[in-house]
Parts: C-alpha cells; sequence; structure tokens
C-alpha cells in the first residue's frame, strides 16, 4: 500500500511561480491548503479541484488545527510586487516570519522558500529583506531548503510587443553588461517538487538556473527580431541614468513615501540593467556561468515562439517584466 502524500500549506499561490506549482501538486495528487488576502480574487488563479483548499490568511491556524490530515511541509512563494521599501519588508520579512512561527507551531518537517539569485549582492530593501528572512530560519528548527532561481522567461519578454510594432529593443550599455541563465516557471516547479519529495531533511541553499548557454540582452534582441521577421533595431541607453534621476529626486523624497519608493524602483532598474543573474564568486569578484547549476529542459527561444504564436499580449506580462 503506498504511503499518502504529505499535505502541503503553499502561499503565494496566486503569483506567477504560485500558480504554476499549484497545478503541478495538485495533478501529482497532493493535498494543498493555500492561504490568501481575498478568496474571490484567488477563485479565478485557481481551479476548483478537491485536493485544493482556499483559506483567508487569517483562519489558516484554525484550518490546520481543523485537518484530519495536518500539513507536515510549508512552501512560500510569496514576493513584494512593487519593490518599494514598506511593501518589501512587509511582505518578504514580516509575512514570511509569521509563516514561520505557524511552521513551528505545528512542528512543520520542512520550509521551502522561493528566494532569488540576486540577494547574492544585496542592494536593494527587498534584498536585504529576503536575506534578513533567510537568517530566520536557517537558525530556526524546522529542516529549510531555500530556492534562489536566476531570471523567469516572462521577466525577459517584456519587449515582444515593441518589437512587432516595429519599435527598437531597449538595451543598457551595449547590451552585454548582464548575462543569465533563465528558468522556466515549469522547470522551476519542477525543481520545487523535487525538493518536496527528497527524503533527507537538511537545511540548504539552491542556486538553480535553466539549460545553459548564458545569455545576454543582445541576444534576446536579436533571437526576437529573427523570430518575428523584423531588421534588428536597438536603442542603447546609459543605465546610470537611472542613479541620476534617483539623486535629484533624494531631498524630496525625505518628505515623501511615494517618492521614496519610487527611488527604490530606479535603484532596482540600475541593479538589473547591470548586474548578472548568476552564481557571484565572492572569492575573484565575478559572476560566474559554469558554477551556476542548471536545471530543465525549457530554453527561451522556444518559449518566445510560444508567445509569439500565441498572440499573448503585453499586457499580460506587464508584472514580470524586468526590461
Amino acid at each position: 500500500m503506498k504511503k499518502p502524500l504529505p499535505r502541503i500549506v503553499l502561499a503565494g499561490c496566486t503569483g506567477y511561480i504560485g500558480r504554476e506549482l499549484v497545478r503541478l501538486l495538485s495533478d501529482t495528487g497532493y493535498s494543498i491548503i493555500c492561504p490568501v488576502r481575498k478568496l474571490e480574487n484567488a477563485n479565478k488563479y485557481i481551479s476548483n479541484r478537491k485536493n485544493i483548499i482556499l483559506v483567508n490568511y487569517e483562519e489558516l491556524k484554525e484550518n490546520i488545527e481543523r485537518s484530519s490530515l495536518r500539513p507536515t511541509i510549508l512552501v512560500s512563494c510569496i514576493a513584494s510586487r512593487s519593490g518599494g521599501v514598506k511593501d518589501s519588508w512587509d511582505v518578504e520579512y514580516d509575512a514570511n516570519m509569521k509563516l514561520l512561527q505557524l511552521a513551528s507551531k505545528f512542528q512543520f518537517k520542512r520550509f521551502i522558500l522561493l528566494s532569488a539569485i540576486c540577494v547574492q549582492k544585496p542592494d536593494l530593501e527587498f534584498q536585504k529583506a529576503k536575506l534578513a528572512f533567510e537568517n530566520k530560519l536557517q537558525k530556526s528548527s524546522i529542516p529549510s531548503d531555500i530556492i534562489r532561481p536566476t531570471a523567469f522567461f516572462k521577466s525577459l519578454s517584456g519587449q515582444i510587443e515593441r518589437i512587432k510594432k516595429g519599435k527598437s529593443f531597449l538595451l543598457f550599455g551595449n547590451g552585454d553588461l548582464t548575462c543569465c541563465k533563465p528558468i522556466s516557471e515549469g522547470d522551476l516547479c519542477r525543481f520545487v517538487k523535487k525538493i518536496i519529495e527528497r527524503k533527507k531533511q537538511k537545511n540548504n541553499i539552491h542556486i538553480i538556473g535553466g539549460p545553459g548557454p548564458c545569455i545576454t540582452p543582445m541576444q534576446q534582441g536579436r533571437i526576437l527580431f529573427r523570430l518575428l521577421k523584423k531588421r534588428e533595431k536597438f536603442y542603447r541607453i546609459n543605465p546610470k541614468l537611472f542613479l541620476v534621476i534617483s539623486w535629484c529626486l533624494y531631498p524630496l523624497s525625505k518628505l515623501s513615501s511615494r517618492l521614496n519608493d519610487y527611488r527604490e524602483f530606479l535603484r532596482i532598474a540600475y541593479y538589473y540593467a547591470t548586474e548578472s543573474m548568476l552564481f557571484w564568486n565572492s572569492e575573484v569578484k565575478e559572476y560566474d556561468s559554469s558554477l551556476t547549476p542548471e536545471f530543465g529542459t525549457d530554453v527561451l527561444e522556444d518559449f518566445y515562439k510560444d508567445l509569439i504564436a500565441s498572440k499573448t499580449q503585453y499586457s499580460e506580462l506587464k508584472d514580470q517584466k524586468l526590461f
């Protein structure tokens, strides 16, 4: 007789990765409790299946107490959408701390955190908040797995509509300032599932990218021009422009939290325009593509082909795009 699959609490089920992970785990047969802020909003993302339980965050503790099958694994895919200063600490740190306290109370066997590879060089508030929680998680009594993925496919797809309209592909610097091994949502979720099903329970940090080779923004643009059968046109922007605007806004940002968040967004833009999403070799102070682990089989060009063929509109990608 097969041993029943453990019940999972999955936070962030309505997000880009969370939605895909819910589908994968549900199809595998896992029973999943999905805490959400608004049930009415979550219903349009999560299909109505018997093995998925949607519950308000405020009622999560009571739901677990009433469950005949107690969950033993918590997966957190929550992340700040805006990257603003307060929102970053409210979500990346405070919300995750509440989940950790809950997991500790019910003696969960594992806490799996979806983090980000950019915390290797923390300079932004959301990175500092992520790291602060990572440190708390590692010091807790619950075995943990921290997953730091590279760039997502959708994050590199925001300029498709520009090229369709005959516009230029925007580059920062010469287009080779950064490089990454992007990973699809499907491959990342299959990696998370692999971690869930691993028998050994010990604290780990997993840096994970998609199959290589490393790809630059210039190469991304050339792929899109070729697939869309458009003449190559690139427009180069000096990324220091973000810093100049940020410095100019500094005096006023002391009086306005909104302006302070806007300055943080400009700093985020500069960071992603100048930093690669690869393993950071702290010994030589360089990003190293060869030391960036690879997983899965999905490649960015195939994702672009599917996206173009399905005629997905730019508006559906706006929350995930970097540039």
